[in-house]
């Protein structure tokens, strides 16, 4: 069987799913041909400038904007026609790669990418089979495509709406989760990574990350708590944001909380820090929300994009696996958190429950069975 997953640079959630599935992938079926390709970038780079920085720009200096127009897109109207006719054009380009690559099937990870794949098969340009993964925990109309075979969704509560809404025919809809690195899955020692990493493992502990994009707010929670109980202990990932790097090495000095806090600007092992941490406090990404679930991590939610990050929010709270710190009160919310460990307990125990950590092997088993590809697994 040839695997060919399309992902996209609209934030890091896209890439990550991707990036774990083709692990998974090679170590299960090493005799499979997996390919990952950037499917924007794959049609131009003026194409993929546009779309990723045209998000970047929405999503971070006018969310309230963004917002609007991701509920107007939700929606059958003239809007979400123009915004699917657009990219759906661009599928001739698409086909270009798929050609390159001959696949038996195509795992999407984004939503304007199943468009144009949609288009290509309706015009009977590529009959491949087609997955479309939801990177989130909400649904939105624009993943949605009449030639796609199937689609895999985080939870089961999903597939309503794709039913309901979106007239998506139950036999395609999959709630295999979405896919994460084993390492999130696989619980870790915490008295040795505490022991590498110059922690305390007897601290109770937090992990505070900024987002893929970097959000300076998280300061403002980092101070307040730092503030509140000198006995806590700290673990901030600033991702690639330098500036933010910066201010929080500032900010620790001047409060005087080096011994108790671990700054650390990008990693590549950021399942160690949640498997050590006893909360994280973050923004709702798709994926940060999915390896936090894989890790049993409960969440602080510091901030939300209305839009996806919004609904992510939303269904977490629902189901008792996070809260949504105000800005005001935030750390009085967490410090209560804390001081109460049967909710937490309860939080974790909810996390275990809402988490797939079989979902990239599931995805291989769908992607056999739609090529009719037997003894695909080793």
């Amino acid at each position: 069987m040839k695997v060919l997953i399309l992902s996209a640079s609209t934030g890091g959630g896209h890439k990550r799913a991707a990036a774990a599935l083709e692990e998974k992938i090679r170590v299960l079926s090493p005799g499979t041909e997996v390919h990952v390709v950037d499917g924007l970038r794959s049609i131009g780079k003026v194409y993929d400038k546009t779309v990723c920085k045209g998000y970047y720009i929405m999503a971070t200096k006018a969310p309230k904007v963004y917002g609007k127009f991701y509920k107007i897109t939700d929606q059958k109207n003239a809007m979400y026609k123009a915004v699917m006719r657009s990219n759906s054009m661009m599928s001739e380009r698409l086909l270009e790669t798929i050609e390159e690559y001959n696949p038996d099937i195509l795992i999407m990870c984004h939503p304007f990418i199943s468009a144009m794949v949609s288009r290509l098969k309706r015009k009977g340009q590529t009959n491949v089979k087609a997955i479309s993964i939801i990177t989130d925990y909400d649904s939105h109309r624009t993943y949605i495509s009449p030639n796609i075979d199937a689609y895999v969704v985080a939870e089961p509560q999903m597939a309503k709406k794709l039913m309901e809404e979106y007239g998506v025919d139950e036999s395609k809809i999959y709630p295999l989760g979405i896919p994460t690195f084993d390492k999130f899955s696989e619980p870790g020692k915490k008295e040795e990574i505490c022991a590498r990493e110059g922690l305390d493992s007897g601290k109770t502990t937090i992990l505070l990350m900024a987002g893929s994009f970097g959000v300076s707010g998280v300061l403002n929670f980092y101070e307040q708590l730092a503030k509140a109980n000198k006995d806590l202990q700290f673990i901030v990932i600033t991702g690639k944001n330098e500036k933010l790097y910066e201010k929080f090495k500032k900010h620790i000095a001047e409060l005087g909380t080096e011994d108790n806090t671990k700054l650390l600007f990008f990693v590549n092992n950021v399942e160690d820090y949640m498997h050590v941490s006893d909360l994280i406090v973050t923004k709702p990404g798709g994926l940060t929300v999915t390896e936090s679930l894989a890790c049993h991590l409960p969440m602080a939610i510091y901030s939300a994009y209305p839009g996806q990050e919004l609904d992510n929010v939303k269904f977490l709270i629902s189901q008792n696996a996070a809260i949504l710190v105000d800005k005001e009160l935030g750390a009085q919310q967490i410090l209560g958190l804390l001081n109460s460990p049967t909710a937490l307990a309860e939080m974790r125990k909810n996390c275990k429950r809402l988490s797939h950590p079989q979902a990239a092997e599931d995805i291989l088993k769908l992607a056999a069975e739609l090529t009719k590809t037997n003894g695909v697994l080793k």
